[in-house]
């Protein structure tokens, strides 16, 4: 018997350990592009596990922060139900899940872990990015949500955890109304918060404050299927902002200068609504932050933002930018960045994959949002006619304002 060195043999035992993890950058699956105004750089995934594949929802993260493992949303025309699907960047491998059939934005990716959550009509669920794991069930939801024989519509808008990870937030559709409140992953148990009288959805937890939460009133129909927008109170206040917390105290906070808003998030330090800023005339004109202890309120990037995300310490923010909306509407990205005040388009043109007369039937606004402990910037592209995910350097985009 031959007897190795004690060297050779851990080098043997520490291989797997030692793999160089590939990127966005150096992967197979993704064709580098420049924008042809500003030239910036950003990725295509060109690898195809399904005809249609986006960014998640802006509000939830995608990457793990060790960039390991990156999720997209997966769509088969016309068939009108998502799935999910997973980069796995130290093996440079795809893998989809078909059994992950999710509720409208649920998904939401474990930073730490790279397992992404997702909601059902009827159960919350956890999927390893390993696909040699099962599906897990993590609870089912309980009778309190479905009070009076109601029926599920929607489960939530977009799953969120408590700042501890025990709980996640539920903003509840259903025949009999709406209802909000914390969910306890351990045991399935469901507190209400409150049971709004009028449509609200968007629940986000605060990622730092616990027993706090932001939701967003929505447009909606009434039982005769009358539409019914957004009120606007005695004062000339849009309702749509608004805290809830856990002792079911409610608040509504007006848009800067009496105008819109739409589209918000925290800010990562829990102390900041971020928003979305329009009025009828300009249309969108300004992201903002209501500093909701000291009550300050102004403008912190002066574009014309759809959608909008923000880096850890404020000094960041991705958007995207339309001329006119409907669903598959052309469209733009940029960064702004507050240190410079130079803005910069990742994309500059993203042409329209639908008409206003025949919207499309999926969620493809571009959503852009920092992954990845903010090196990379997600989003939905459509510049090779169809919806595909992108993905760009942070830094890369980040050079062009500077």
């Amino acid at each position: 018997m031959t007897l190795e060195p004690p060297n050779i043999i851990m080098k043997k035992i520490f291989r797997k350990d030692l793999r160089i993890m590939y990127t966005v950058e150096t992967s197979k699956h993704f064709v580098k592009r420049y924008d042809e105004k500003s030239g910036a750089p950003f990725y295509v995934l060109a690898t195809h596990v399904a005809p249609q594949q986006q960014a998640y929802y802006f509000v939830n993260p995608s990457m793990s922060d060790d960039c390991r493992y990156l999720w997209f949303w997966c769509t088969f025309p016309p068939a009108k139900y998502y799935t999910l699907a997973v980069i796995d960047f130290l093996t440079d491998e795809i893998h989809h899940f078909p059994e992950t059939e999710f509720v409208d934005a649920t998904p939401l990716t474990d930073v730490e872990t790279g397992e992404v959550y997702f909601a059902t009509l009827d159960a919350i669920y956890k999927r390893s990015p390993n696909p040699e794991l099962p599906l897990e069930l993590v609870c089912e939801l309980p009778s309190n949500i479905l009070e009076n024989h109601a029926k599920m519509i929607k489960t939530a808008t977009h799953l969120t955890m408590s700042p501890d990870k025990k709980e996640m937030f539920i903003d509840a559709m259903t025949t009999k109304g709406w209802i909000a409140g914390s969910l306890t992953l351990a045991t399935g148990e469901f507190k209400v918060w409150c049971r709004p009288d009028y449509y609200r959805n968007h629940g986000q937890f605060n990622p730092v404050y616990p027993g706090l939460a932001l939701m967003a009133e929505e447009f909606d129909t009434d039982e005769n299927g009358n539409y019914r927008s957004i009120r606007t109170d005695e004062n000339g206040v849009f309702m749509r902002l608004w805290t809830v917390k856990d002792t079911g105290e409610e608040k509504v906070w007006p848009p800067l200068n009496l105008e819109r808003a739409t589209h918000e998030w925290w800010s990562a330090d829990g102390t900041k609504i971020y928003y979305c800023k329009y009025n009828n005339e300009e249309g969108n004109n300004g992201l903002c932050a209501i500093d909701i202890f000291t009550g300050e309120h102004k403008l912190v990037a002066p574009v014309r933002g759809w959608h909008g995300h923000s880096s850890k310490d404020d000094t960041i923010f991705v958007f995207d930018e339309n001329d006119g909306f409907f669903r598959g509407c052309a469209s733009r990205v940029g960064l702004y960045n507050v240190k410079t005040g130079k803005m910069v388009y990742i994309v500059s043109d993203q042409p329209a994959v639908a008409t206003r007369e025949k919207p499309a039937k999926y969620h493809l606004d571009p959503h852009p949002r920092l992954n990845g402990s903010e090196k990379y910037i997600t989003f939905s592209t459509s510049v090779y006619g169809k919806i595909d995910f992108a993905v760009a350097k942070t830094s890369d985009i980040i050079a062009l304002t500077e």
